[in-house]
């Protein structure tokens, strides 16, 4: 499941610059989503690769995501911005938060978290060129195992035919 580009929160989520940041489970694991100052949307893995707090409770500020237990700041590439409790700018060029490819397409965040050498190219649906107000993006959670419910989608004893 990895291989493919996953739907991890519409973009309405996010909705502006410097928002909150969002926590984010996707196949068992947890991401956190942001929007930077600039627009741009990152996905990294939650924890702080710091000391392990969750980025989740950070502020995004100034062009990043900053955690809020030692203040280390990324970008949402993962690239480390700001080490306050580290002078040495060495220590943070040679650092970089988990951070995944991200696009944003039909009011949805799409990421990919699999192996970058097998990082399947983006597939377009019909209603990402659609103007927005055409469309609906809902995002519904149903406490159950992915695989459940695409095959009770499936099944068509479930549908009333």
């Amino acid at each position: 499941m990895r291989r493919f580009w996953h739907p991890v929160c519409t973009s309405a989520q996010l909705p502006e610059p410097d928002s909150a940041p969002l926590r984010v489970r996707l196949l068992g694991e947890d991401y956190v989503a942001f929007r930077d100052s600039h627009g741009q949307v990152g996905f990294l893995e939650e924890l702080c690769m710091h000391r392990g707090a969750s980025l989740a409770l950070g502020r995004v500020e100034e062009g990043g995501i900053r955690c809020l237990y030692h203040g280390w700041k990324f970008s949402a590439a993962g690239a480390v911005m700001e080490t306050p409790n580290h002078a040495d700018p060495k220590y943070t060029a040679r650092m970089k938060a988990p951070a995944f490819p991200v696009r944003e397409e039909g009011g949805i965040v799409w990421a990919y978290v699999g192996p970058k050498e097998l990082e399947p190219a983006f597939s377009r649906y019909a209603f990402m060129d659609t103007e927005p107000e055409h469309r609906v993006v809902l995002r519904v959670n149903v406490a159950c195992n992915y695989l459940q419910l695409v095959e009770g989608g499936e099944d068509s004893s479930h549908v009333g035919v």
